[in-house]
């Protein structure tokens, strides 16, 4: 299968443990931007145990300059899910975070390119995301790259406290 094309001057790669450091402290940014520091519990720790432990939850891939090929400047993460209906795994977009100064030089849609290529090439019956409402560049974004908001699906989500009376333990 054909690697799209790369970005001059970047190198996009699996992550390494030596990584992490750097991926938390972009995770902290995003979750600076999307106003959600509030419920970030990533650590160190964690992430190594997601990216790198006996069964990774998570993939994660960064973007470094090729001055600067230790320094990540984006980090990306999936994993798969599954569509019954399909009865297929797809490939999940989790998150994608490039830094401000490094944004508007194709690398999110050399992101996506990637990743829809990883997809076809793993047989993943599709490939998905969410974007915050709000989100308008993000929107756009990823309409131009071919990407189908659906306005009749809701994300349900049950957590903490919720979570643990859902579960009979609260």
């Amino acid at each position: 299968m054909p690697t799209p094309a790369s970005v001059p001057g970047y190198d996009l790669r699996p992550a390494t443990e030596s990584d992490i450091p750097a991926i938390h402290a972009l995770m902290l940014e995003m979750a600076e931007f999307e106003k959600l520091t509030d419920i970030f519990q990533a650590t160190h720790e964690s992430l190594k145990q997601s990216f790198f432990g006996p069964e990774p939850a998570a993939r994660c891939l960064v973007i470094t300059t090729t001055g600067d090929p230790s320094t990540a400047i984006a980090y990306i993460m999936w994993f798969h899910n599954y569509s019954s209906f399909l009865d297929r795994r797809g490939l999940y977009l989790e998150d994608v975070y490039i830094t401000p100064a490094h944004r508007g030089r194709g690398l999110g849609g050399w992101v996506l390119k990637h990743l829809a290529a990883l997809a076809v090439e793993l047989g993943c019956g599709r490939f998905e995301w969410v974007v915050l409402d709000w989100n308008e560049n993000a929107i756009e974004f990823y309409k131009h790259h071919g990407g189908e908001i659906l306005d009749d699906w809701r994300v349900v989500r049950v957590t903490g406290d919720a979570l643990l009376r859902l579960a009979g333990q609260a």
